[in-house]
């Protein structure tokens, strides 16, 4: 969907979300206002992989709750992808009352995908292994 966004001239910025949340949490105050204009004003934001590491810090809590309650303000779309079930949001943010506030944002004008199965990786290196395997006979 990203792609497609990007072929039709909207301006996308993708982001690994834990690891943009410490990277974040490090910078310069004028740093941070730059990445916080930047995940604000992009036509489309992905937030890649929340909630990778289970738990985030805090200040990253607050930064996800800030840039997703200015781009509900501005009806900008956030495309959120998660191996974590929503339910348990609040228990990765430390705070369960954040968490519903986040997914109350999130969810109240959105298309909600779920996937079941196997991961496709885990498909690919199987895969592989059979191919090994055979040639190894």
């Amino acid at each position: 969907m990203a792609y497609r966004a990007t072929l039709q001239g909207h301006e996308v910025r993708y982001v690994e979300a834990d690891t943009e949340f410490a990277r974040f949490a490090l910078a310069s105050p004028k740093e941070q206002t730059a990445l916080m204009r930047a995940y604000i004003d992009a036509d489309l934001l992905v937030l890649d992989d929340l909630f990778l590491a289970r738990r985030i810090s805090e200040p990253a809590a607050e930064l996800l709750q800030s840039v997703v309650h200015q781009r509900y303000k501005r009806r900008a779309s956030i495309i959120v992808t998660s191996n974590r079930v929503v339910q348990d949001w609040g228990k990765y943010l430390g705070d369960a009352t954040m968490g519903t506030t986040i997914l109350d944002r999130l969810m109240h004008r959105a298309a909600m995908l779920e996937f079941e199965g196997k991961s496709y990786r885990l498909k690919e290196a199987a895969a592989r292994m059979a191919v090994t395997a055979d040639a190894d006979q």
